[in-house]
């Protein structure tokens, strides 16, 4: 129960550098290795050049 917990904060979690979406890593990406923002509307990926994590 606490690794779920801690999935929705610290490093875990991202913000979007274009439309500012915040979310959970599990959310942008589908393999561990290509992120990409959820939002619908946005195509910013990769962290640190799309995405940024929030500490």
């Amino acid at each position: 129960m606490q690794r779920l917990i801690s999935r929705s904060t610290g490093r875990d979690l991202l913000r979007c550098r274009r439309c500012g979406s915040e979310f959970p890593e599990g959310r942008a990406t589908t393999d561990g290795w290509h992120y990409a923002c959820p939002t619908d509307d946005c195509d910013s990926t990769g962290i640190g050049d799309g995405l940024k994590r929030l500490d």
